[in-house]
């Protein structure tokens, strides 16, 4: 079996991009947003919102805690997504909410 080597070159700038596109992923900055809806959330209907929420690109963690169940914190990365794009999924869920910074 024969290992073709590439040449010396091409393995430095093939190092580098993989070095380069790792350094970017470790230092993607994740942002949260709190999203305060008008009515409280049930188990089942929390459970929906995070499965949209987290499914958006950008998102990482959609968080609900049945104590505040009018409470959802979401964790993004602000260069794919806005948080408006965020609201614009609670009311195509027939939801009225807000954004709270964090």
């Amino acid at each position: 079996m024969n290992i073709t080597e590439l040449p010396t070159s091409e393995k430095k700038e093939n190092v580098a991009e993989v070095l380069a596109a790792e350094t970017e992923q470790l230092t993607v900055k994740r942002v949260e947003v709190l999203i305060h809806t008008r009515v409280a959330l049930d188990d089942a209907a929390a459970e929906q919102v995070i499965q949209k929420l987290n499914h958006v690109q950008g998102v990482s963690d959609t968080r609900y805690s049945p104590a505040k169940s009018h409470l959802l914190i979401v964790s993004y990365d602000p260069r794919a997504v806005k948080p408006v794009q965020l609201l614009t999924v609670m009311r195509e869920l027939g939801y009225q909410a807000q954004l709270v910074g964090l």
